[in-house]
């Protein structure tokens, strides 16, 4: 088996902590920037989760390149990669199905997969305004992404105010196992066994899309030099494949079939920051408030405090706490064998995702910078400035409802360490 939608979720909650992470640095403490020719960065993150029965292990090493020819063109390129192993549930049933029959069904898969991702991106820059646009094209054994982007930003009331809107548009495919003809019920799907034979000849497999439209404005205010705000308002749609192939669940007629999704989804999500600089001991506070709603009735809220304190003129340290809670999807239900309410079947939906269940989640973490920048001449005769970062997060989650065969999860810790590296030339 190999990297399943579960486990790309791993993905996107670390490009979610290295977004908030990226806010926290520009927001109030950003010095303003010198005239660069060329920047190189890297990074290079680890994640670990080891909750019951499962695990997973996931390497993301990632280079980027910006040149600025002209004063008005910046010109990005960069390559980012996902080495994933582990395991997965490949089988999940309920508690009532495991008492009644006195096994257990609850099987796990072994999960490797190599992702590649290459982006491209350039932004045309005035005084006050910006636009940018780029692409991005991803491969795994069992998925492709074609992925576009564009962004347009102005400043207004002596770059006190920025407003932002952008677009970005996945053309996503994903491997599926063709059922046989007779099986047109979803309840008879067999799930997908491994990606062997993905994007090729195979009979036996076959191709499915999944369209995402994203689309995002943002208003950001400096009320005083010591006080910015940052309202963003995120809309997303989804169509297409949005189960797991290769995940299966066992139904109330004891059988196994695949997993089964709605393939639409609408989301929509309002973020609101605040950052307040502590002047007198060089500090800065930032809090933020999340709150999200999707068509799958998943409904959940953030909040999210940092600390950031100085340290001389090239050392900064950073503090971070997170809460999270979420409701379970519509069709959420820990026993699809007929469990005792509010469990059992929930229509004509079924997952075993735990992500679509009611859970909450604490984070704490910590991160230091160090930068070089000389007031004169050049670091080692050719660098503007040397940035060297890295960071630590610990998760917790807490799963409501979500059981193995009636065993709760309750060991799912997830921890995050990125180490990064920033040139400017």
């Amino acid at each position: 088996m190999q990297l399943t939608l579960a486990s790309r979720s791993v993905r996107r909650a670390g490009l979610a902590i290295h977004v908030a992470w990226a806010w926290a640095c520009v927001l109030v403490t950003t010095s303003p920037a010198r005239a660069q020719v060329a920047e190189f960065d890297t990074s290079h993150t680890v994640f670990y989760e080891a909750p019951t029965r499962t695990h997973m292990f996931v390497y993301s090493p990632s280079g980027d390149v910006q040149v600025s020819p002209f004063s008005w063109l910046d010109v990005r390129g960069g390559w980012e990669a996902d080495v994933v192993s582990g395991a997965s549930v490949a089988t999940k049933a309920g508690a009532a199905y495991e008492t009644n029959h006195g096994a257990d069904v609850i099987t796990t898969a072994s999960v490797h997969d190599f992702r590649n991702l290459a982006k491209g991106e350039f932004a045309l820059k005035g005084d006050a305004t910006s636009l940018t646009a780029g692409y991005a094209y991803s491969t795994e054994h069992d998925y492709r992404s074609n992925s576009i982007h564009v962004n347009a930003r102005t400043d207004a009331l002596q770059h006190n105010t920025q407003f932002e809107l952008s677009y970005a548009r996945n053309f996503d495919r994903v491997c599926d196992r063709v059922q046989p003809a007779s099986e047109s019920n979803p309840t008879r799907s067999i799930a997908l066994e491994t990606s062997v034979g993905c994007f090729t000849d195979d009979p036996t497999r076959m191709t499915q899309s999944i369209d995402i439209d994203t689309y995002e404005a943002s208003w950001a205010q400096s009320w005083t030099p010591i006080l910015e705000t940052q309202l963003t308002y995120t809309g997303q749609l989804l169509e297409g494949l949005q189960s797991d192939p290769y995940r299966s669940l066992v139904l109330g007629d004891g059988v196994k079939a695949q997993e089964h999704e709605p393939t639409q989804r609408a989301r929509e999500a309002v973020t609101a920051k605040l950052a307040w600089y502590l002047r007198p001991i060089r500090a800065a506070l930032r809090f933020s408030v999340r709150g999200y709603y999707d068509t799958w009735a998943v409904k959940s809220g953030a909040v999210e405090a940092e600390f950031e304190k100085s340290l001389g003129e090239s050392l900064r340290v950073m503090a971070r706490g997170r809460f999270y809670k979420q409701t379970g999807a519509v069709f959420w239900s820990d026993d699809y064998t007929g469990g005792a309410p509010p469990l059992g079947p929930r229509g004509q939906y079924w997952t075993g995702d735990r992500e679509l269940s009611p859970f909450w989640s604490w984070l704490v973490g910590a991160r230091l910078v160090w930068t070089l920048a000389p007031t004169q001449g050049r670091l080692f005769g050719i660098m503007q400035s040397l940035k060297l970062a890295g960071s630590a997060n610990l998760s917790q989650f807490r799963y409501e409802e979500y059981t193995l065969g009636g065993t709760p999860v309750t060991n799912a810790r997830a921890y995050v360490a990125t180490i990064s590296l920033t040139a400017a030339f």
